[in-house]
């Protein structure tokens, strides 16, 4: 079972200072686990994940993907998309974030594949790899998405003084905001994230396993630097993923992007 974008928990111990305590109350019981079934997925979506050549090997090999805890993180201002100024209101985000931390974890991809910038800075220089994924289209709706597209914005929102007079729609808009928010300097990522429950422990690391009721393994491409045959991509996975189309990329030769190499692989 994955757990749908409000993964809010009721426990949470925030301010004490009443009325902010009332009106984050509310962001926490907004929460809600989602059963994601099979006649309702639509795999029109392909999301890629960047990796290492030993990372990428040891996915395909284990055929699943780690789940990221909010701490391992690379910017600091995760799960904090509004202005936290105000004393109580930091307070509230901050021990609601330790604890959607201890329970929730991220997978993330981006919505592209030719970026030379993240394949410098996710596989090693562009000697790894990337994975695409077909995963279940994204609608809109924080409800029943088990993926949701980042959005970029130049400045921290300003939490709305009316919270509490808000309808249940725009109370819990302003909630789903949260895990799916992000500065602007980091939208060349486009990032796509599937947030949910942690699951599938194993020495403290947590995983997704590749799962056509959730992502669908469909493409592996291989970094420009990377030496890595197609051999060893189907000795990796061998015959669990049949169908998969393997792929090396190349530095274009009149654009600043990757491209898929002419020659092939051996």
């Amino acid at each position: 079972m994955w757990q749908g974008t409000r993964g809010f928990s009721h426990e949470a111990q925030v301010s004490p200072e009443p009325r902010r305590r009332a009106s984050w109350s509310i962001l926490e019981r907004s929460s809600g686990v989602i059963s994601i079934r099979n006649h309702s997925m639509i795999f029109h979506m392909r999301a890629y994940k960047f990796l290492s050549k030993q990372f990428g090997l040891k996915s395909l090999y284990e055929g699943r993907l780690k789940q990221s805890r909010i701490h391992e993180l690379n910017d600091p201002f995760e799960l904090a998309p509004y202005d936290l100024t105000d004393p109580s209101l930091r307070c509230a985000f901050l021990s609601l974030k330790e604890q959607m931390g201890r329970e929730n974890g991220l997978i993330c991809f981006s919505a592209s594949w030719n970026n030379s910038v993240i394949w410098a800075h996710y596989s090693d220089q562009h000697r790894g790899l990337c994975l695409g994924f077909d995963v279940p289209e994204i609608t809109g709706d924080g409800d029943s998405d088990i993926a949701q597209a980042v959005e970029y914005i130049p400045a921290p929102w300003k939490f709305p003084p009316n919270f509490l007079n808000l309808p249940i729609g725009e109370q819990l808009k302003h909630a789903n905001r949260i895990p799916f928010t992000k500065f602007d300097d980091w939208s060349y990522e486009e990032e796509i994230r599937i947030w949910g429950r942690l699951s599938n422990e194993e020495d403290s690391l947590h995983f997704v396993e590749f799962d056509d009721d959730k992502i669908r393994l469909v493409e592996v491409i291989i970094g420009a630097r990377c030496a890595l045959k197609a051999s060893d991509m189907t000795r990796a996975f061998g015959t669990r993923f049949r169908g998969v189309n393997i792929r090396r990329v190349r530095a274009a030769y009149d654009k600043f992007e990757m491209v898929e190499d002419e020659n092939g692989i051996e």
